[in-house]
């Protein structure tokens, strides 16, 4: 006869018939995640069928919230509307007026003249469906589910979001007659020994096996719904995306770049290196050749193919767009990359040992300086920057330079990445000898900054729940608010 807690005994009880969790959990008063031990316990000796599946959750946003707790705009709207022989629908002026139109429109409401005129039947049908989207926001927001083709449309208007979610089925599999309950202890204290307790309690054997319950985080990480942003946005623009590896040849990350292998960068104490035994993938000799040629002539030094060899945490993710340059020669293109680099900063608000760069390259024939600026000024703009300024700079592998900053609203202006045009002595090497290449590289950790108003790199890397939805609700803010965002480029 196997013993079990009581707790235990009362969830399969619970779970008599094949149930969800939460539902078990709902019956027994107490939280999922506080009987999931209890669960991975009893499922462990044969007592539980346990059934886990991805479903797909939907949830009220912010703006989804609001309207479930008051009323939907154009709700007001029809119920406010004057009625004699028909029927006016009157769309006050406002932020939210072009939103009522459009989904008045839904019901077939369009205005004629300027004005919304429609039967008493009309109005009557159009309120009803309006009630019905109001009544789905009101369910989700009590937990209730709500009908799939209005969670589709509610999807579309931003008041919903799609969510998944793990859902955890439970159901008996033992015979209760055959269980006795008992106190189980995994441990017994001083007061058990010294007042005989003990005696009452049957001893649980630790299991090492058994999965702990899950903590999932309440909302996406605010740092990577960012980057996957700016992943959208750069492929709206036209750009393919290319990906390369973290640890790197000196020679992608350095060499074919044209930077010196003397130059300070490539000290011990601005470069990770990495010791590794193992073989690696050498770039061809001809290609290698070429870059080394290029340093003996450029930089009047005897070029060290061995050096070339070793291998560093890229500090740039250049090396990837360098790759790319490399593999693909002439033509016409646009490529980026987001990435992770690694340097050994000195950690303070703006700058961390590791750190997210974007990459881009555009490659093609009568490219000029002006073609550079346009187009970083058209990527800050569709990132939603407002003011960006552009210096004059100097970078070993590009002629002409600038450095790219921003305003932050408490740390001011905020050098934020660097660009120019690749010089010959990078292009030619890799067989672009007809192109030009516009090149960039901005660091995001610092733009995500600008953007959100973060005034501490490390705050990017939160594990606080409380800071993440907080930072997580100024993300939501700032992509609604990112299409109505005017700019001022300066150089």
């Amino acid at each position: 006869m196997a013993l079990v807690a009581p707790i235990e005994f009362e969830i399969l009880k619970a779970a008599a018939v094949r149930r969800s969790l939460r539902e078990v959990a709902a019956q027994l008063g107490a939280r999922p995640e506080d009987l999931m031990r209890y669960v991975e316990s009893l499922k462990a000796r044969g007592l539980l069928g346990v059934e886990k599946t991805a479903e797909t959750a939907y949830e009220l946003t912010e703006e989804g919230l609001k309207y479930a707790e008051t009323s939907l705009p154009e709700l007001e709207a029809l119920r406010a509307a004057k009625c004699g022989d028909v029927c006016e629908v009157e769309v006050p002026e406002g932020a939210e007026r072009e939103v009522v139109l459009a989904n008045l429109a839904r019901y077939g409401l369009r205005p004629k003249g300027g004005r919304i005129v429609v039967s008493k039947a009309e109005l009557e049908a159009a309120i009803k469906e309006a009630e019905r989207r109001q009544e789905a926001l009101r369910a989700l927001r009590e937990g209730r589910s709500a009908p799939e083709e209005l969670l589709e449309e509610l999807v579309r208007r931003r008041l919903v979001k799609r969510a998944a979610r793990a859902e955890i089925y439970i159901w008996a599999t033992a015979d209760l007659s055959q269980l006795r309950v008992a106190e189980l202890k995994t441990a017994l204290t001083e007061e058990d020994l010294r007042t005989g307790s003990w005696r009452r309690y049957s001893l649980k054997p630790f299991d090492a096996s058994i999965e702990v319950p899950e903590a999932p985080a309440p909302v996406p990480h605010f740092f990577q719904e960012f980057l996957d942003y700016v992943r959208e946005v750069m492929v709206g623009l036209g750009f393919e995306e290319v990906r390369g590896p973290i640890v790197e040849l000196e020679f992608w990350n350095f060499d074919a770049l044209f930077q010196a292998q003397d130059h300070p960068a490539r000290e011990v104490h601005d470069t990770f290196f990495v010791k590794w035994g193992g073989e690696v993938a050498r770039p061809p000799e001809e290609l290698m050749e070429r870059v080394g040629e290029a340093h003996r002539r450029g930089w009047g030094y005897v070029w060290d193919q061995r050096k070339a060899l070793g291998l560093v945490l890229r500090s740039q993710t250049t090396a990837t767009t360098i790759r790319a340059l490399a593999e693909r020669g002439e033509g016409a293109y646009k490529v980026f990359t987001i990435g992770r680099v690694f340097r050994p900063e000195h950690i303070d608000p703006k700058h961390n040992v590791e750190f997210h760069q974007l990459d881009g390259i555009v490659v093609g024939p009568g490219l000029t300086f002006k073609h550079l600026l346009g187009q970083l000024e058209q990527i800050a703009r569709a990132l939603g920057m407002e003011e960006v300024m552009f210096k004059p700079a100097y970078f070993p592998f590009t002629s002409p330079s600038v450095e790219v900053y921003a305003r932050h609203p408490a740390l001011g202006w905020v050098e934020f990445g660097g660009a120019g045009l690749f010089r010959p002595e990078v292009t030619e090497p890799l067989g672009v000898r007809d192109s030009r290449v516009l090149a960039w590289g901005w660091g995001l950790d610092r733009v995500a900054m600008i953007l959100l108003g973060i005034d501490d790199i490390r705050e990017l890397f939160a594990d606080d729940l409380d800071r993440l939805k907080a930072y997580y609700e100024r993300w939501e803010k700032f992509r609604r608010g990112v299409g109505s965002r005017g700019g001022r480029y300066t150089l």
